[in-house]
């Protein structure tokens, strides 16, 4: 199970034959190749695990909270007591708002009714203005490093929470982050000190990178009980 944003996604990891018609990488016709070269889906095959991937372009840590509690209210307990969970923790300045007037798009999930911040930076023309005067506000009202702290706090506490709540194997680390926890269930890893400059024209990892991301989290998951 993984939570996380267009990293832990596989956001520009797209199948050759795709990418030669110009089709983009979220698509679901991509997401078979997607899912199984995404560090997450590399780590399913090497364990023989089934994926499960709530994460998505844009994701906050607001966002990866909310989307975690719609997994535990859609999943049994013995299901939840048989999974691993890996959190891709993102920038912690990104914010999310739920909106329930939300219009799927690029075959959005089922769960994903939210608008965030990355969003309305890119400023997409199905966007309603008043979220944009909405994010105006914020930024010169609330944003602010003590907030971020916050939101990383509360993200990392939470998961470290369903770890003890379950007795689950859960692996909280930085993708997009610098900040640090004291939390077991955290680790310090240099994600982009693994990616090793293998990127995409976007900034996300390549196929490559995504490997060494999933080669330094099994030698983490092989000393777990």
């Amino acid at each position: 199970m993984s939570f996380g944003c267009s990293w832990t996604f596989g956001d520009e990891l797209l199948d050759p034959e795709l990418e030669k018609k110009g089709m983009e990488s979220y698509y679901t016709q991509n997401d078979q190749y997607r899912l199984s070269h995404c560090y997450t889906g590399l780590l399913a095959s090497h364990y023989n695990l089934t994926q499960e991937n709530l994460s998505f372009p844009g994701s906050s840590l607001q966002s990866m909270q909310w989307n975690l509690m719609w997994w535990l209210d859609n999943h049994t307990n013995n299901y939840i007591e048989q999974s691993l969970i890996l959190v891709g923790l993102t920038d912690e300045s990104r914010i999310s708002w739920y909106n329930p007037h939300h219009t799927k798009d690029r075959d959005d999930p089922p769960w994903n009714n939210y608008l965030h911040t990355q969003w309305l930076e890119a400023a997409g023309s199905n966007v309603d203005r008043g979220w944009f005067d909405l994010h105006k506000h914020y930024l010169s009202m609330s944003a602010c490093n003590e907030l971020y702290k916050l939101n990383y706090d509360t993200t990392t506490r939470i998961f470290d929470g369903v770890a003890a709540r379950y007795n689950i194997p859960v692996i909280q680390f930085n993708l997009l982050s610098t900040n640090v926890s004291n939390l077991s269930t955290w680790y310090n890893i240099d994600a982009r000190g693994v990616v090793n400059n293998n990127y995409k024209k976007n900034g996300h990892p390549t196929e490559q990178g995504h490997k060494n991301i999933s080669d330094y989290l099994i030698k983490i998951i092989d000393t777990l009980d």
